[in-house]
């Protein structure tokens, strides 16, 4: 027990400076477990296709990922790196990269801390909402709540660049950059979780950046019309150009969560983007509060959807799950 509890002390100390290098002494595989939750739901004969709540999707894939690290859970964003690995930024400052579960090999994961600059000269902020990584440059550009700025990290995940955007002050601190994603021509866009206007529950404020956002820029500026009652929560790219919006509702019964779809060239400056819904989480098995998602293309060519839930630092009443979404054959 001692030798584990040492283990697990030097695991957390490992900088975040090698994060991003994969390394057999660097896995946590005792310390961050998953459990492959698809048996239990092709046993209970509710697979995705029988339940059509999932739209032009089938679920191929679901764990629940556990963990005692201090700095594991409450990921509100998601992304991937040119290896095709994971990396879930956390609402509470934690960042943990990892493989795809269903990868033929051994199962890697590693959770690190994201530091968001120098504490001694300004107060720090630690709720991350959204992210966006550089394929090229392993850059990470990270989007937090209670900051005028987003926080540009290099690929050693060391000290980041401080992107002043004044915009951000317009919104609520707690309500702040919820999604974001870099297109494939380089185009940023955000979403605040905020409304646009009273009264109104499906109006969000939207940014768009012609590039990765520069300190003190003034963005072009749009709205986006989500579901009823639903708050943008994540953005990805589709290969074919189409992006995908992920959002978030919380009733009396739980967690809801839609997928919804538009083509970037109907951004439009001051005007109203209306994606279309095309898929919804609604199985009681899944419900969760997810908030990152991530395309991918794996090794064979085909594409696959990955969403992660924050479980909101109450492991004893939400969960981390970690879904695998693939595209119906001819959608």
């Amino acid at each position: 027990m001692r030798i584990m509890r040492l283990a697990v002390l030097i695991l957390a100390l490992i900088p975040a400076a090698f994060l991003h290098a994969p390394s057999p002494r660097l896995s946590v595989e005792q310390i961050v477990r998953r459990v492959d939750l698809m048996p239990e739901i092709r046993a209970a004969g509710r697979t995705a296709g029988r339940a059509g709540d999932l739209g032009p999707f089938e679920l191929v894939g679901a764990w629940r990922l556990t963990s005692k690290h201090r700095n594991f859970g409450n990921y509100s964003a998601l992304v991937h790196d040119r290896a095709g690995m994971l990396i879930a930024v956390s609402d509470r400052g934690g960042i943990m990269r990892f493989s795809p579960p269903d990868r033929p090999g051994r199962w890697f994961a590693h959770i690190g801390k994201l530091l968001a600059g120098d504490r001694r000269k300004r107060p720090l902020p630690y709720d991350a909402e959204s992210a966006a990584l550089d394929p090229v440059s392993g850059r990470l550009l990270v989007g937090y709540e209670d900051a005028p700025a987003m926080f540009d990290y290099p690929a050693d995940r060391a000290t980041p660049t401080r992107i002043s955007l004044p915009v951000l002050r317009e919104w609520p601190g707690n309500q702040g950059p919820e999604a974001m994603t870099t297109l494939a021509d380089g185009r940023t866009i955000v979403l605040g979780e905020v409304y646009s206007r009273w009264f109104d529950r499906r109006a969000h404020p939207g940014l768009l950046f012609p590039g990765k956002p520069r300190d003190r820029e003034n963005p072009a500026r749009f709205e986006i019309m989500m579901p009823e009652g639903f708050r943008p929560t994540e953005l990805a790219q589709l290969p074919d150009g189409r992006v995908l919006v992920l959002g978030r509702s919380l009733s009396a019964r739980g967690f809801s969560s839609t997928i919804s779809a538009f083509d970037p060239s109907e951004v439009r400056v001051g005007k109203m983007l209306t994606p279309r819904l095309i898929a919804r989480i609604t199985r009681p098995d899944l419900h969760e509060n997810y908030e990152g998602m991530t395309s991918v293309r794996d090794a064979d060519g085909s594409i696959a959807i990955w969403l992660i839930s924050d479980s909101n630092k109450m492991a004893w009443a939400q969960r981390t799950l970690l879904l695998k979404l693939r595209p119906k054959p001819g959608t």
